[in-house]
């Protein structure tokens, strides 16, 4: 698929082959190459419930609006899972910072070679999603605890 990104409204000024348009407002800077899509009217949830889903779904960050390196509080972000998961407006997930290699002591003083072992995922925050398609979601970090990453987990709120 392809992610689209608001860049401006324009006002359809004359018709035809080759069409005026005029920039009414915009949001950032308009390229050659942009292109322009119908303005969608679809209807918006503005009242969310926020609950867990009913099963347990584990999902992955896959994008984050803006395209910042790490994701924090208030941020936008897309994940691998949609309507066909059972994915539905107003879902709650935490979301699970991947656990740190380390080298692990005990074994090393017992003889053996180095080894490396993974800690534990931890919670590192909360989302919600707001907007569901086919098979992706778009969520609103609620609660940040720690740095986010792309690639995080998302499982089912305890």
């Amino acid at each position: 698929g392809y992610e689209a990104m608001y860049v401006a409204d324009a006002r359809l000024d004359k018709e035809g082959e080759v069409a005026t348009l005029t920039i009414v407002k915009s949001g950032r800077e308009v390229l050659i190459g942009d292109r322009l899509m119908e303005n969608a009217k679809g209807e918006f949830t503005l009242n969310f419930i926020p609950e867990p889903p009913a099963e347990e779904i584990t999902a992955n960050i896959i994008s984050v609006l803006d395209g910042v390196s790490q994701i924090g509080k208030y941020n936008v972000v897309v994940i691998d899972k949609g309507e066909k998961n059972d994915i539905k407006i107003g879902h709650v997930f935490d979301i699970y910072q991947k656990g740190r290699m380390i080298t692990d002591k005990v074994r090393e003083g017992e003889g053996e070679e180095k080894s490396q072992i993974r800690l534990p995922d931890e919670v590192a925050g909360t989302l919600m999603v707001f907007r569901t398609f086919k098979r992706v979601s778009y969520a609103l970090v609620m609660d940040a605890k720690r740095a986010i990453h792309l690639l995080d987990k998302v499982k089912t709120a305890k």
